[in-house]
């Protein structure tokens, strides 16, 4: 509904998905594409960065602020790496229901109209957009976890 709101207009929820059926999931296959290398490039960016702009031997010794900006490098990439998906997924859930158009046809179609850059529209707002929310939580996450795991560590020491 977000992505084609002209399909679903004057339809309550359960009459959508009484006509719709599994339709309604179409994209997921280039979610899971997506979501694959998004991840790899989310946690290889910020430790691109932890090594090569902070020189980090142990990334569970960053710092706080070497964590956000890590994490900064982590979103931008993660985001720039599954734009191209991104931008199939959306196509295939705007398009009209009864068109048949599969995500390999939409790609190539987008490549000859309109050349690769075609699959990096919309990167600028959505790393505006998504990226704080990706860089907040990837910040805490990797900020807490050792500082827990060093937490855990003196509660069992004393233990001893």
């Amino acid at each position: 509904r977000q992505t084609n709101p002209e399909a679903f207009r004057g339809r309550g929820l359960f009459r959508i998905v009484a006509d719709e059926g599994l339709a309604l999931y179409r994209g997921w296959g280039w979610t899971m594409v997506r979501n694959a290398p998004g991840s790899f490039a989310l946690f290889g960016g910020s430790a691109f960065v932890k090594e090569y702009v902070f020189g980090l031997p142990d990334y569970n010794g960053a710092s706080f602020v070497q964590n956000f900006f890590a994490s900064i490098g982590g979103a931008v990439a993660s985001l720039t790496v599954s734009a191209p998906m991104d931008v199939i997924k959306t196509r295939i859930q705007a398009r009209s229901f009864d068109s048949p158009e599969s995500g390999t046809a939409i790609l190539r179609r987008m490549i000859q109209q309109e050349g690769l850059g075609a699959l990096f529209k919309g990167l600028t707002p959505k790393i505006l957009v998504v990226g704080p929310k990706l860089v907040f939580g990837f910040t805490l996450a990797q900020w807490f976890i050792p500082t827990f795991d060093r937490l855990l560590k003196g509660s069992s020491a004393g233990r001893e």
